[in-house]
């Protein structure tokens, strides 16, 4: 959440600003982005 508004990165942006980050670790940033925070 962005501002308390969903807020989702676009597929290129995510991946450019991840440099040197396994595919597996981007997984799992991505599944708990998913989660709102309580």
């Amino acid at each position: 959440y962005f501002y308390n508004k969903p807020y989702f990165w676009t597929d290129a942006y995510f991946v450019a600003s991840c440099g040197g980050v396994t595919v597996e670790q981007l997984k799992n940033y991505v599944e708990n982005q998913e989660q709102p925070k309580q």
